[in-house]
């Protein structure tokens, strides 16, 4: 297992919007906020976002679901866990546009890395409708072809979700090992194979020594967010029978990061990055 820092992690700092809405993101993001990202990767934002923008991400995601030319990505094709993933589905939404362009996210993300210009990267649907196994332990960089410090994921959900049914994280990890991803196809036969096989360590089995490891996780409400560096091992919590959990994540970029090469047995995830570049209304 990498050697983590041992100081033990106490609950992160929060922040409770009076009004919820685009006129609050200056008060979300404190130095206090930004000092724990750099440090943890990790920070949770309570009732960030207004319910007009989680409108748009709920009809955002029935279009995605009912368009003929987004791919549906399986997971555990076939089992009695399996659930779906949507992979930059900004292409095939309007509403998700409108997201993007008019929201907060972008302010919030500028603010939060410290970066004039803003590009957004991907976004990814996670739809888990009744029993649902969990998303593996993985992070997120090995399988982008970037490098860099200014990057942060914001995890969306759409449903209430419990601390053991949410996204569980493991603070501080962008900072040490960097692992190979985990095989989408063969997660169903072992969530630590690896996806490149070259250059990377394997994934270690986190799951199964949870004890060992320093687990994070929120009660979650509608129109909270996570913040989260995509360096930071992290895994989607299950659902199950007769539960609901749709939740996306939307990936945004500053100035620091370029282009960086991944070894060539896989392609990288999006196929190609999305450079889509926001436009940021704070002024210091």
């Amino acid at each position: 297992m990498a050697e983590v820092e041992t100081r033990e992690y106490t609950d992160p700092v929060t922040v409770d919007a009076v009004q919820p809405g685009w006129a609050d993101w200056r008060g979300l993001i404190t130095p206090e906020i930004r000092e724990q990202y750099k440090r943890d990767g990790v920070v949770f934002l309570r009732q960030a976002l207004h319910p007009e923008w989680l409108l748009l991400i709920e009809l955002g995601l029935q279009r995605v679901l009912g368009s003929g030319a987004q791919f549906k990505h399986k997971f555990f094709p076939g089992e009695s866990g399996e659930f779906t993933e949507t992979v930059r589905n900004f292409e095939h939404s309007f509403e998700l546009q409108r997201l993007m362009y008019d929201s907060p996210i972008a302010d919030m993300m500028s603010l939060l890395l410290g970066s004039e210009r803003i590009w957004y990267y991907s976004d990814e649907f996670f739809i888990k409708e009744g029993k649902g196994n969990r998303t593996p332990w993985h992070q997120d960089m090995p399988y982008w072809p970037l490098e860099g410090e200014q990057i942060a994921s914001m995890w969306i959900s759409l449903d209430p979700l419990p601390k053991e049914l949410c996204l569980e994280m493991i603070p501080g990890t962008h900072r040490t090992t960097r692992y190979d991803g985990f095989s989408p196809r063969e997660v169903s036969i072992d969530p630590t194979l690896p996806y490149y096989g070259e250059e990377l360590p394997p994934l270690p089995d986190i799951e199964a020594e949870r004890d060992k490891w320093n687990i994070v996780s929120f009660d979650i409400e509608p129109g909270d967010v996570i913040l989260l560096h995509p360096g930071v091992l992290h895994g989607g919590g299950w659902t199950p029978e007769g539960g609901r959990r749709r939740a996306i994540t939307i990936r945004c970029y500053g100035e620091d990061i370029v282009y960086a090469k991944r070894p060539s047995t896989r392609p990288t995830v999006p196929l190609t990055p999305h450079a889509v570049r926001l436009m940021p209304t704070r002024c210091d």
